[in-house]
């Protein structure tokens, strides 16, 4: 029997991504409906048409100022709320152990609504028991993201395969810009996105720019730049050969599913290459890779445990995040170098990328 289900991811472009391996398998036999940020719309809509969106900018998902309840726009919360309750979904679901999403699950009213528990000392609220009808624990803490969804996807009996990992149709996303900066490009193309919506998850500019002229040593390839907005004018421009910036959602999709190799600091464009089946090299700081690396192979996550608080999850106790700014080019070359001779070894990565100058060198297994 045809059941109506409603999504609720009300987070970032990444977390978006976690969840496709579940709205695929759902929506092959379900109604599916996605309650997300307005990007959600832009991300998702090209590769599942058949999922229907609500746009909500929950305010307790913002980074600053969640709590100030005063400012929260509580009559288009009420209207909200009164709509999703007139769908009358079968179900609810939503991997964050959250009160604040579990009490909104509640209000919305599903038949079933299905969440993870919190865990831990957080667990003396016991208010899953209240606003779930079902709580789920982890099999492993330390699991993925990506496998919350998929353990939340057979916890509620989908037929298709929510087993599988994350994707998009990056055909479905063609635009005529990206079009033009590919253009005679006949190199193999990095692309190198510098931005993070949390400003302490962003690797130094100077650092990229060190990365980026140890490469062109090594390897021969066209270099798209897009900087994060809040740095343009950047220095990146210097060393690239495309500079991009004001590109939407839909484009970046198309962009990322046209390059070869991704270079990027822990933000979405690394789970936009994942699902893109686009190797990746990432630049992980204050954040947990466990949960939230890109999923599956080809990807390459550049860490160090310098800072004695890391992870804690972008709420830096220093004037600098120093898991990021003493996390030096010079310390993390070898690995890029091994990973993209890796990628190059394994035919992930085409052998145009070697200078005809620079002889290959072991191939790293």
């Amino acid at each position: 029997m045809k059941r109506k289900i409603l999504v609720v991811e009300l987070w970032g472009l990444g977390d978006l991504t976690f969840a496709t391996p579940v709205i695929a398998a759902a929506l092959e036999n379900d109604e599916i409906h996605l309650v997300g940020k307005g990007h959600a719309v832009e991300l998702l809509r090209p590769s599942f048409p058949r999922l229907r969106f609500c746009a909500y900018e929950a305010p307790w998902t913002v980074f600053q100022g969640k709590y100030d309840l005063w400012k929260w726009k509580w009559l288009e919360l009420l209207r909200l709320v009164v709509r999703l309750r007139k769908e009358k979904y079968d179900l609810v679901i939503s991997v964050r152990n959250d009160p604040r999403n579990h009490f909104f699950m509640w209000l919305v009213g599903g038949r079933q609504r299905v969440s993870f528990v919190l865990e831990g000392i957080r667990r003396f609220l016991d208010t899953d028991r209240l606003f779930l009808t079902r709580r789920l624990r982890r099999r492993d803490s330390k699991q993925h993201k990506v496998e919350d969804w998929q353990q939340l996807g057979a916890e509620i009996g989908l037929q298709g395969d929510s087993s599988a990992g994350t994707e998009l149709d990056h055909t479905r996303y063609r635009t005529g810009r990206v079009d033009a900066i590919f253009e005679g490009v006949e190199k193999p193309v990095i692309c190198l996105h510098a931005g993070a919506r949390i400003a302490v998850r962003r690797w130094p500019e100077e650092y990229f720019i060190n990365i980026v002229k140890r490469l062109r040593k090594e390897f021969d390839f066209h270099l798209i730049v897009i900087p994060e907005p809040c740095t343009v004018p950047s220095r990146l421009a210097e060393v690239a050969d495309s500079f991009v910036t004001d590109l939407p959602v839909g484009g970046l999709v198309d962009l990322i599913g046209r390059v070869d190799l991704m270079l990027c600091n822990d933000s979405a464009p690394g789970h936009i290459a994942a699902c893109l089946g686009r190797p990746s090299i990432t630049f992980f700081g204050p954040s947990d890779p466990d949960w939230f690396r890109p999923w599956g192979d080809g990807h390459k996550v550049i860490i160090r445990d310098i800072c004695p608080w890391r992870p804690c999850f972008d709420y830096c106790k220093f004037s600098e995040p120093h898991c990021m700014t003493k996390l030096m080019p010079e310390t993390v070359w070898p690995e890029v170098e091994q990973h993209i001779r890796t990628l190059i070894a394994s035919g992930e990565l085409t052998g145009a990328f070697l200078k005809s100058d620079v002889t290959a060198g072991p191939a790293f297994v």
